[in-house]
């Protein structure tokens, strides 16, 4: 009976730290939605097939340190649809991925960096990227 009331315990730890988690992630979404003028019209936030994607797409890129990509060549692409991702700050904006046009992301980039000095924009391609550092260098590049 011990036994099962242990297991029952970490079983709410475990829901708890999930719950805690998207909680955490709604209360960034909602402050990004209240900071960012105008954006309910601009942008929306990635849907699970997106993050998915996304997830790949980052985890096979090479970063020198945390928050920092090794740009090995540089690439001009004319970007249009970009998704938005932050590469520093908590553990719940890393689980944040908005999409929106590039030219509206880089007009709002005084905004964005106050989450994040680091920004990663992905092209909806996922094979351009932009990598913005937290002196605000834009340095593209591909895949």
């Amino acid at each position: 009976m011990d036994h099962d009331r242990k297991e029952l315990l970490a079983q709410k730890k475990v829901q708890l730290k999930i719950q805690q988690k998207r909680a955490e992630i709604l209360q960034y979404k909602d402050h990004l939605t209240k900071s960012i003028k105008h954006f309910s019209r601009k942008y929306r936030y990635a849907d699970e097939s997106e993050l998915a994607k996304l997830e790949t797409f980052i985890s096979k890129l090479d970063f020198e340190q945390p928050g920092q990509l090794a740009i090995k060549e540089v690439c001009p692409y004319p970007h249009r649809n970009v998704y938005l991702c932050f590469l520093m700050g908590t553990a719940a904006l890393f689980q944040i991925y908005i999409f929106g046009k590039y030219a509206d992301i880089m007009s709002d980039h005084d905004e964005w960096e106050v989450f994040s000095p680091y920004l990663l924009l992905v092209d909806e391609d996922f094979i351009h990227y932009t990598y913005i550092n937290d002196d605000g260098e834009v340095m593209e590049s591909q895949v």
